[in-house]
């Protein structure tokens, strides 16, 4: 899987900010360490962190906050990415999960008042090697400040679904029986992920019933085509799709059959609610599972087959150019974490999220993923490490290699920006890898803005915060860029 791991990562590797000469390498080693597979983002979220904690650097060395940096170099419609891709068949909307973060979260007030707090002992360079807090007999830590408060953001843009990774189709098939029950079933894989969940309610909001009344089946592909791997956050998406195309064949049918029955003529306008059919022109009705059993006695054929084929790109694999992914999803979160440079703890307390996700079509399933997603970024930020020596798994256990539980975390407070797209179901995106692929990367600036130490490698644990190599390269390219500055001047 490597290839389309790496892949991914080069595509993104200049985050969602135009930059005008872009040359991006990546290389997959092969090695005598266990194989590594396939995490929520796919080879974004290293990038992510790379790219995010550079931008807040860039901010601090010109003397801008985080929000000037990005607005100057961010996205805005008909911006040009790396592989030469013009964004303009989709709402650009990085601006805007931008500013509705920082208001949400009230990011720059707290920003500021971070930064003047940040402890003095470790902005002096000189005495950092002397610092030290093993405590003598005559030391009382009640008077020692140990714990400080920061707040960091970071952005993504992704593509969506599998874009040029692969070929990107799949099916979904609905019958209807005739006591107005429905059969579903879909060549995508539940994973736990809710998928059922949100097909379901896409064909009962056009039948106008309950989602309960829909019966899932199991995948077997004896008896429906394979529709590609469950990956790529592409399921409410290309699978959504499939599952509303199926379900709108069938209710062309009873809408015909409806027609005959009632001898309309001219435009019609059916409306399928609350498990009756409405034929708003005449006012007259009938229930659903009427209908059904009308068209089962007639011979109507209620079960429909639907395909979604995406959008195809233009990619050219051998110069790296075109368009990646026929669409693209945004979004920013903020990170506000609590460092105990004492122990090294890096605490969690809040995070803000915000993703331009389409059309909500399962409000609940949809913050449970921002839940799910934001904690899984946080623990691949301060807790998860696989620890390898010869090629062997140290950490074999769950005591050893850590996640975090709920408790591990603190408040998650999701916000949806629901700018329709024209290819998914009523405009619906990607969302489940999106939410997690920027969080390490905001509370590794939010950890900066706390205790102005800035770090390079995941995860932030105790380890990394209180004993890791700490660099302090900010004065020193501040100095570079002013004196290149200044040499530029002189040239010119």
């Amino acid at each position: 899987m490597s290839p389309f791991v790496t892949w991914r990562s080069v595509v993104q590797a200049t985050g969602p900010y135009q930059i005008e000469n872009v040359y991006t390498d990546i290389r997959a080693v092969y090695t005598n360490n266990p194989y590594t597979g396939a995490m929520r983002g796919f080879g974004s979220p290293q990038i992510i962190f790379a790219q995010e904690s550079l931008m807040d650097e860039i901010a601090e060395i010109l003397g801008l906050n985080p929000i000037e940096i990005r607005k100057i170099n961010g996205y805005r419609q008909n911006s040009i990415t790396a592989s030469n891709q013009k964004l303009s068949e989709h709402e650009v909307s990085l601006f805007e999960v931008i500013d509705k973060a920082v208001t949400e979260s009230d990011f720059l007030k707290k920003y500021e008042k971070n930064k003047k707090s940040i402890p003095k002992q470790l902005l002096d360079n000189s005495k950092l090697e002397q610092r030290q807090f093993i405590l003598k007999d005559t030391d009382f830590p009640i008077d020692l400040k140990t714990k400080f408060q920061g707040i960091g953001l970071a952005c993504s843009f992704r593509g969506c679904s599998l874009g040029a990774e692969g070929v990107d189709a799949t099916g979904a098939m609905v019958s209807v029986q005739n006591d107005g029950s429905v059969y579903l079933l879909s060549g995508l894989a539940e994973n736990g992920q809710g998928l059922r969940t949100t097909f379901s309610i896409i064909v009962a909001e056009i039948l106008g019933i309950n989602p309960e009344d829909i019966y899932y089946l199991g995948q077997d592909t004896g008896t429906i085509p394979d529709g590609g791997p469950t990956v790529a956050s592409r399921s409410t998406l290309v699978g959504g799709e499939a599952s509303k195309n199926a379900t709108e064949k069938v209710r062309k049918r009873i809408e015909n059959i409806l027609i005959k029955e009632w001898h309309l003529k001219g435009k019609t306008n059916f409306v399928f609610e609350n498990y009756q059919i409405l034929e708003k022109n005449i006012q007259k009705k009938i229930s659903f599972s009427d209908a059904c059993m009308l068209a089962y006695q007639k011979g109507i054929n209620l079960a429909a087959y639907g395909w979604f084929k995406a959008p195809d790109v233009s990619w050219d694999e051998k110069k790296g150019q075109g368009p990646a992914y026929f669409t693209y999803v945004y979004g920013c979160q903020i990170a506000e974490v609590e460092v105990d440079i004492s122990t090294g703890k890096v605490f969690v307390e809040n995070i803000t999220a915000i993703h331009d996700i389409g059309k909500v079509i399962n409000k609940l399933g949809a913050e449970g993923q921002v839940y799910g997603g934001t904690t899984m970024g946080a623990g691949y930020g301060i807790m998860e490490e696989i620890i390898v020596n010869k090629g062997k798994i140290q950490n074999l256990n769950y005591d050893q290699y850590l996640i975090p539980t709920s408790l591990d975390i603190g408040k998650i407070n999701p916000f949806f920006v629901e700018n329709r797209d024209k290819f998914g179901p009523w405009g619906a995106k990607s969302l489940g890898e999106p939410t997690m692929e920027i969080t390490a990367a905001a509370i590794n600036n939010a950890v900066y803005n706390a205790i102005g130490k800035r770090y390079y490698n995941l995860p932030l644990d105790l380890e990394q915060i209180k004993l890791g190599k700490c660099l302090y390269e900010i004065h020193r390219r501040k100095e570079f860029a002013t004196k290149s500055h200044k040499i530029s001047q002189k040239k010119s």
